[in-house]
């Protein structure tokens, strides 16, 4: 079989469309889990992936999307979580062969992440590690996740995958309609951090209906990724109770071939389609000429709500959190002391800056505080981080959590030193840069 991350390169794939509307066709309830249909009625489960390979799909997904530990919980099925992601991908793998490839389908936990709620990125890297392997034995080809509408999951979702298996990853953020997730993440900054955090592929689905998702595609593009696109079939209505969506297969289809243009490289539905939206793409893409995916590069740096371009500006107007005052930094028990990293960053917020450099080099336990500062900074800072630190595995920790695409210092350093800094900087997809 081809390489999806080849054939994406130089061709436009066909999606597919809604699980969850055509299991309803199938007699799916209202609040049922739908995953549990995998091992109860994987003949209807395995008609519905063959339908969309007979509309045209290069690409189908898996009935797995709310396969996740914490959704499943509240069915009373956590215990069933390896079955039900696993059998759903290999009912897919048996209906696709190689005639295409199976995506996983896997979405977001439902949970807020801290600070906003309560789930950390501990927690949320275990959830997805446990369901991203349930599905890669099942057979997936590619993982997708999709419908995310916070940027510090869905990096938690993806370092879980990659630390699983070097498979393909495509994330898909969900916007709303002021052209932001739901946690205030732009989606030019969206594809900047997931790529660069290496995704093979980014994009957008749900939310919205064709014609309000190209800006968004436009958006992204400028990022110089591949895109996968997959819009709902218009915007809901509730009709007699029950919510429907306006669009035709024809006007579902127009503007694939605009997406196409800006670097569209995978295409369907997302809700209210089915099998006949799919093939109204096909015959939509099929004389369609593949543009070359062309950008310019930026140098910049982010935090999940605010990008900088560094190239466009000659000056800037830093803060800085020093290790000056380290014996306040740290407890006496060498935990971190919140209260006052909390009152550095509200003082910074408040100053106007461009960004903010955390320089710890003299700290101790800086392996232990350095995580926790950044994690505890971004939750008041909205300009992007920089950090300066000769220590590495701090540097590594502190990343992992980041939310955004953070500056890195590595000038003034050993060559050594250098080299260890410069290698978790890439990474995590981090930017070199001087000040």
């Amino acid at each position: 079989m081809k390489k999806f991350t080849d054939e994406i390169r130089k061709k436009v794939l066909v999606y597919d469309g809604s699980k969850g509307t055509m299991l309803q066709r199938e007699g799916l309830k209202g609040g049922e889990c739908a995953e549990l249909w995998n091992i109860t009625h994987p003949d209807k489960v395995r008609k519905v992936y063959e339908s969309y390979k007979k509309a045209g799909s290069d690409v189908i997904q898996t009935n797995t999307f709310q396969g996740n530990r914490i959704a499943l919980e509240a069915h009373g099925l956590a215990d069933k979580l390896y079955e039900l992601n696993y059998e759903g991908v290999k009912l897919a793998k048996e209906v696709m062969g190689n005639d295409g490839y199976v995506a996983a389908s896997i979405g977001p936990t439902g949970k807020l992440f801290e600070p906003s709620g309560d789930l950390t990125f501990k927690q949320a890297y275990e959830i997805y590690k446990e369901q991203v392997k349930a599905v890669i034995d099942g057979g997936a080809d590619i993982i997708n996740f999709e419908t995310f509408t916070d940027i510090a999951e869905i990096r938690a979702a993806f370092l879980a995958a990659k630390d699983i298996d070097d498979i393909p990853v495509i994330c898909s953020m969900a916007f709303e309609s002021n052209g932001r997730t739901l946690m205030g993440t732009d989606p030019y900054n969206a594809a900047v951090i997931l790529s660069s955090l290496g995704a093979d592929m980014v994009g957008v689905n749900c939310s919205l209906g064709p014609e309000h998702m190209l800006d968004i595609v436009k958006s992204m593009s400028q990022a110089g990724i591949p895109l996968s696109v997959k819009p709902n079939a218009g915007l809901p209505k509730v009709v007699d109770g029950c919510t429907v969506f306006d669009a035709t297969p024809d006007d579902f289809a127009s503007l694939a071939s605009e997406y196409i243009k800006y670097g569209a490289r995978l295409i369907g539905g997302c809700c209210g389609t089915f099998p006949e939206f799919i093939t109204a793409i096909g015959a939509k893409i099929s004389d369609t000429a593949v543009y070359k995916i062309e950008y310019k590069p930026r140098k910049v740096i982010s935090s999940s709500v605010k990008l900088l371009d560094l190239s466009a500006c000659p000056y800037i107007n830093l803060g800085y959190l020093y290790d000056l005052n380290r014996d306040e930094l740290i407890n006496d028990n060498n935990s971190v002391n919140t209260d006052y990293i909390t009152d550095i960053a509200l003082d910074l917020a408040s100053e106007g800056y461009d960004a903010v450099c955390i320089r710890l080099k003299e700290v101790r336990n800086v392996s232990l505080v350095l995580p926790e500062i950044v994690n505890i900074i971004q939750g008041y800072i909205k300009e992007p981080l920089i950090i300066d630190t000769d220590d590495y595995n701090a540097l590594d920790a502190a990343l992992k959590l980041y939310k955004g695409k953070a500056g890195i210092v590595v000038e003034g350093y050993d060559t050594n030193i250098m080299e260890k800094l410069l290698y978790v900087a890439g990474k995590y997809g981090s930017t070199i840069v001087s000040i």
